[in-house]
């Protein structure tokens, strides 16, 4: 074991031991030296992992830390009971709130003014902490004017770092919690820093910045049709197909909580030709963004026949087919793709679907190792069948051929009430002696 990690536990034990002298210490501002020291101490106990929290809040440590941070001139004590207040603010709620109630918020919003790198860090940290906690408090940390004093880090000659850190308290301004969104007046705000931020070189920032976005556009109707009319959608489509995954898939999500949207709002995304981006390459290269490419296809598939018809004029179609052969959850994602192309297209899109080789991986699946892909298989043919009309014969003929008959006969007795009810129900509907 490093010999300065035994230092450091034997340190924190010292300092929890003697915790009342200590916060005697931290209080006496006639003696500048010791002061910093305890505080220093205190800052140090509570960077532990499993830090006591609740035992120095309730020694009264609080107030005196709150009132460091108003020496001006000890900056070097500023800090460090600012970050103590930070370490707090990563407790449980109840502590967090106890934190802005002792009325650090202000004096951290002032630091973020200053000049001085070492004083706004914590600083950021710590209101990222305090708005990461709920709507109440990031309500309550917006209406003490924190939108303009974080987003001026933009325009400031500042390191990578801290910039990062801005963007990542932004996307915790931008998060819905309990499907409670930021206030309008503040999106209006946040959202030509975030235009500057998503051409930013630095892919973490990116990343951040595009996660913000994505959580604007889960804030209902209203923020996707500000993120809209932003003009931030061709830059977000265009980033669906970057080469790095961590950037596709907050992208990924941004564009598929937009086509949460209206069908004019979904329409726009459209236009903008989203399918061009769409990263299929990643299914094979990083299961990562496996998640985020189902939420997609699930939004794109389940819009109108014209979106269908653009599904199949662009190849998506055949991309969704050959990931059908890729197993496991690939099916999965590709099979509810397919299934819910089959509830909104037209009877002649089901036919191209059909002879673009559709069943027989559809099909295929129906065979696999997960209850829900076989439901999902199921449910499709079941809507192809339902709308063939005319083009009834070949289609069953082409299920017939494709050996899926025989599956879905020896479903009829899967242990799975769903899946042997949906086998029994086609069987009956389509395939049965009069049919």
């Amino acid at each position: 074991m490093d010999p300065s990690m035994n230092q450091d536990k034997e340190n924190q034990v010292t300092a929890y031991k003697n915790l009342t002298k200590v916060i005697q210490a931290a209080s006496d501002s006639t003696n500048p030296e010791l002061q910093f020291a305890a505080v220093k101490d205190i800052n140090s106990l509570l960077s532990f992992e499993n830090p006591p929290i609740e035992e120095v809040i309730q020694n009264g440590m609080l107030p005196i830390l709150v009132d460091c941070l108003r020496e001006s001139g000890n900056v070097k004590l500023q800090v460090e009971a600012a970050w103590a207040l930070t370490n707090m603010t990563s407790g449980n709620s109840e502590q967090t709130i106890q934190v802005v109630a002792a009325g650090a918020v202000p004096l951290f919003l002032e630091f973020l003014k200053s000049e001085n790198m070492d004083i706004y860090e914590p600083a950021i940290w710590a209101l990222g902490n305090i708005i990461g906690d709920g709507p109440l408090l990031r309500d309550f940390v917006i209406r003490l004017g924190v939108v303009q004093p974080l987003l001026s880090f933009i325009e400031r000659e500042v390191p990578t770092t801290i910039l990062y850190n801005v963007t990542l308290v932004i996307g915790n301004l931008c998060r819905r919690y309990f499907y409670q969104p930021i206030p309008e007046g503040t999106v209006l705000q946040i959202l030509p820093a975030l235009e500057g931020l998503i051409n930013h070189a630095d892919l973490d920032i990116l990343k951040c910045a595009l996660w913000a976005i994505a959580f604007l556009a889960d804030g209902g109707k209203e923020q996707i049709q500000m993120v809209i009319e932003s003009e931030i959608l061709p830059k977000l489509i265009s980033l669906m197909g970057h080469k790095e995954v961590k950037v596709q898939t907050p992208a990924l999500r941004a564009v598929g909580n937009i086509l949460k949207g209206t069908d004019e709002q979904c329409q726009v995304v459209l236009d903008h030709n989203p399918f061009a981006h769409f990263p299929s390459e990643g299914f094979y290269s990083n299961k990562n963004i496996l998640k985020e490419e189902f939420r997609f296809l699930w939004s794109v598939t389940s819009c109108n026949h014209v979106w269908v018809q653009a599904i199949i004029d662009v190849g998506l179609l055949s991309k969704i087919i050959v990931m059908l052969k890729g197993g496991g959850l690939l099916d999965y994602v590709a099979a509810t793709a397919i299934s819910n192309l089959t509830t909104h297209c037209t009877e002649d899109q089901m036919i191209a679907f059909v002879r673009m080789g559709v069943l027989r991986p559809l099909c295929d699946a129906l065979t696999g190792p997960f209850d829900e892909t076989t439901k999902t298989v199921l449910s499709g043919l079941s809507n192809m069948l339902k709308m063939a009309h005319a083009h009834a014969d070949e289609l069953a003929k082409s299920i017939y051929e494709c050996g899926a008959l025989a599956k879905i006969e020896e479903l009829q007795t899967h242990e799975n009430v769903e899946i042997y009810k949906a086998a029994q129900q086609i069987i009956e509907l389509y395939f049965g002696d009069d049919s």
